[in-house]
């Protein structure tokens, strides 16, 4: 089995700042059921820790960061 370095704390920091986004009042589902809801600061501690869920909300945020360079870009008319 292999160990996985452990992940950059910059790119820690950069997912932790866009959890912080989420409205303290919403949660999350990830799973199947709902006992694995969580709120923004839920989310940030098992970043923090790199748990499996932490692991995957950092995964999928840098998914998203890199898949915006493929965005068009609207032209600005002035």
């Amino acid at each position: 089995m292999e160990n996985k370095p452990e992940i950059n704390e910059e790119i820690i920091n950069l997912v932790i700042a866009r959890l912080r986004t989420i409205p303290q009042d919403a949660t999350l589902s990830v799973g199947n059921n709902e006992k694995d809801a969580f709120n923004a600061e839920d989310l940030i501690e098992e970043v923090r820790n790199q748990t499996e869920v932490g692991k995957q909300i950092i995964e999928k945020q840098l998914f998203y960061l890199r898949n915006l360079k493929d965005l068009p870009i609207a032209e600005t008319y002035a």
